[in-house]
């Protein structure tokens, strides 16, 4: 397993693995309809004009891109740094690989922000897991016809072990 910096030539699978992941992650959440009708095409020209600013990490199984992170400057005026996405494929669930991302995407930011889906409680399980903790700011989310409440989470320390 490896964890690095992600090069523009990552782009096409990191959004594979983004459009994957919610496939699986938010089947049920989220409406099919949404789910069916993402397009790796559209997040790979999203990534494409991410990964340059730098703050996108991915992590590799066998050469594979199996996971991504992305990090920076919060868009919440009372945080300064934002967890912006982790996504794993399900097939390196429960592997560490979110934990490693975790810490390479974050360092030693000492405040940062996360939002969290309320109906993702494998994603909540994980943040709670390394030092993050709701703080009751809250926010809508549409999806299609879903509302979708988002719960922010903030950590105010290091990750931990």
């Amino acid at each position: 397993m490896t964890v690095r910096l992600a090069v523009v030539s990552d782009a096409p699978a990191v959004a594979s693995v983004h459009v994957r992941s919610w496939q699986v992650a938010y089947r049920g959440v989220i409406p099919n309809s949404v789910l069916d009708n993402l397009s790796v095409e559209a997040r790979t020209t999203m990534w494409e004009g991410a990964i340059p600013s730098g703050g996108v990490w991915v992590a590799l199984a066998d050469d594979e891109i199996v996971g991504f992170a992305s990090a920076g400057p919060s868009r919440d005026d009372d945080a300064p740094f934002e967890l912006y996405a982790i996504y794993v494929l399900s097939s390196a669930w429960g592997t560490g690989l979110g934990f490693e991302l975790a810490k390479a995407a974050l360092g030693d930011e000492p405040d940062v922000v996360v939002w969290v889906l309320e109906e993702n409680p494998r994603a909540r399980a994980f943040y709670e897991r390394i030092g993050f903790q709701t703080d009751g700011v809250t926010k809508t989310q549409t999806a299609g016809p879903a509302e979708l409440k988002e719960l922010r989470y903030r950590r105010t320390k290091g990750v931990a072990a």
